[in-house]
């Protein structure tokens, strides 16, 4: 009993190790097994297989893909049908879960090897027509691709870029045994009454080339891939196209996307990576463990209508004429497309640099309005101050106009006491009087005249005045209180001084501001030292200078800027704007106001530029 214990424990042990060490069939990576004819073996071909690879190992990584060329030349021609015994041999010992068919016209030899070899492998037939459909119906584990009718949409697409065209001729090996274009006839029966016929099919490279030379005029040319002609030279359908694009009189469609690049405008295209795509699909879903018999042959994805840009310039066919969702190729990139990270950035460039000119246009409105409030309050603030400067002369003021109303009150008694004497009333004597009365009316007249013109609102404009002039004007209204004060002024004016170009006014306020300064500032100096010098004199080629000098304590322990800040006055009973607004009339003017501190005194001295250095600047 122990003996046969240990028997069964050490088989145990046995099928495990064996099961362990040999992988289950359904653990095995799914093995595929492409046969392709020696004339498929084209560019269409490359970027099938490799298309179908790719997207196979997204999801299966471990799949398997071999490649076999269906060739004609090994062991002689081969009929549909018949197995070639050495294709028999070399697969006889693999296994494969897939028999994918692309070797056009041999696919029922491709059914015996898989029902001989593989009989539970799926057979996948990617290109296929109505009659082989109806063939492989019966035929058990076979799927496929029903295509559309790329022919008849070609044909459409034709009429449509080029409404006019009368002839279509088509380039194909045949019209009744094409295996990819089994609905040619139906397709082309739709021509009559619209465009008629010419079949170019079956003929050698250089008929073709005699042939396309001369088509009709409102030809289009219908190239359909035909393989290699019957000419001793030997050419891929890519290069007979090329040499046919080149010599035709005539624009070129096509129906397969391996075409393009060629000089064909295109067409409603096949293409390679589509039908890679479907039959990926297809792999896919019998993968996860979908039946065979439940997919059958499927519709193949719509084929899409491609167009060669510069094709379609060459043969003057504006792309308006195309359908939504067509595809453009070689077509120049517009601005946007091109540079559109460089138009991005000029466009911010620009709208950054209006949104700065807007803010500077903005700010400088606002600085103008700025200015002319200030000019405006300058111009009250002058006014104030003239206004202060006359409170300040009311007393010299009165005088002056007292003593020419006084003679007139005295001339006109004693006309009175003339009239009134007995006898002829002395002509002569009234005469004097009379003349007495109306110099000392005028007299008051021009010094009424004269404030009035200087306290007035709205000063005269600017033009060529003389500094010595205004010097003296000042200097009479100043001379009753020169005396009231008991100062003296001394007079050094340049003979021969250039005229500025100056508002007269606001010069002579700025003169009576320093003047009237300097005899406030002579108020605590005795008598006998008050002095002030007024002096004019030319500061170079374009200026001229008025500089007013005092004898008062002068400017020691005051820092010569602060004096012409706003509301800082030396004077208790002092605003602080005087200077102020000098300098500011003076600035206004183009010229500088600048106090000097000396010895023994203060002097405060301002330019103007002359007329003529005014004007040219």
């Amino acid at each position: 009993m122990l003996w046969c214990l240990r028997s069964l424990f050490w088989l145990w042990c046995l099928a495990i190790g064996v099961l362990l060490s040999t992988e289950p069939a359904w653990a095995q990576p799914a093995r595929l097994l492409v046969v392709v004819d020696s004339v498929g073996a084209s560019p269409w071909t490359a970027q099938f297989i490799e298309t179908l690879r790719s997207h196979l190992r997204v999801q299966h990584p471990d799949a398997e893909l071999d490649v076999e060329t269906f060739s004609r030349s090994v062991g002689g021609p081969v009929r549909d049908g018949d197995l070639p015994e050495w294709l028999r041999q070399k697969y006889a010992a693999r296994r494969y879960d897939f028999v994918l068919v692309a070797a056009i016209g041999y696919t029922q030899s491709l059914v015996q090897l898989r029902d001989q070899l593989w009989p539970q492998a799926t057979l996948v037939v990617p290109l296929t027509n109505d009659a082989l459909q109806v063939v492989l119906r019966d035929t058990p584990r076979t799927v496929g691709l029903a295509p559309g009718n790329n022919v008849q949409a070609t044909l459409n697409l034709i009429f449509r870029l080029r409404p006019k065209t009368r002839q279509v001729a088509v380039i194909a090996s045949t019209l009744d045994g094409d295996p990819l274009r089994q609905d040619w006839r139906t397709a082309l029966a739709a021509l009559h009454g619209r465009a008629t016929l010419i079949d170019l099919s079956g003929l050698s490279i250089d008929a073709l080339r005699e042939r396309v030379r001369a088509l009709p005029p409102d030809t289009a040319l219908y190239f359909a891939a035909p393989g290699t002609t019957a000419t001793t030279r030997l050419a891929s359908p890519r290069d007979v196209l090329k040499d046919l694009v080149a010599r035709a009189n005539a624009p070129v469609f096509v129906d397969v996307s391996t075409m393009m690049g060629t000089g064909a405008i295109g067409g409603v295209l096949v293409s390679p990576e589509g039908v890679a795509r479907d039959v990926a699909r297809q792999i896919e879903s019998l993968l996860a463990g979908t039946l065979p018999e439940h997919i059958g042959f499927e519709p193949a994805s719509p084929s899409q209508t491609v167009v060669d840009w510069r094709a379609m310039q060459r043969w003057r066919i504006p792309l308006t004429r195309l359908a939504a969702g067509s595809q453009v190729l070689e077509q120049p990139p517009d601005l946007w497309t091109a540079y559109r990270g460089q138009v991005i950035v000029g466009v911010c460039v620009v709208l950054v640099q209006a949104a700065l000119i807007v803010a500077l246009l903005v700010e400088r409105r606002r600085r103008r309005q700025a200015e002319l409030q200030a000019r405006e309050q300058l111009t009250q603030l002058a006014r104030l101050n003239r206004g202060a400067a006359l409170g300040a002369l009311s007393a010299a003021l009165a005088h002056e106009i007292n003593q020419p109303l006084g003679a007139i009150l005295s001339n006109a008694e004693t006309a009175e006491l003339l009239l009134e004497a007995p006898g002829e009333p002395p002509r002569e004597a009234l005469r004097e009087l009379l003349a007495a009365i109306r110099d000392d009316d005028q007299r008051a007249a021009t010094v009424l005249q004269r404030l009035r013109a200087w306290i007035a609102d709205a000063p005269g404009r600017p033009q060529p005045v003389r500094l010595n002039g205004l010097v003296h004007e000042v200097v009479r209204l100043l001379d009753t209180e020169l005396r009231l004060r008991d100062t003296d002024l001394q007079l050094e004016l340049a003979p021969g001084l250039p005229a500025v170009l100056a508002d007269s006014v606001q010069v002579q306020q700025v003169i009576l501001n320093l003047v009237m300064n300097a005899l406030d500032a002579l108020q605590t100096v005795p008598a006998r030292q008050r002095r002030i010098v007024v002096t004019t004199a030319v500061r170079g080629e374009h200026a001229a200078e008025v500089t007013v000098c005092d004898t008062g304590p002068g400017l020691a322990d005051v820092e010569p800027e602060r004096l012409f800040g706003p509301f800082y006055s030396t004077k208790p009973q002092g605003l602080g704007v005087g200077l102020t607004i000098s300098r500011s009339i003076i600035e206004r003017h183009g010229g500088r106001l600048l106090a000097d501190p000396v010895t023994g005194g203060a002097c405060f001295r301002f330019t103007l530029p002359v007329a003529s250095a005014a004007r040219a600047g």
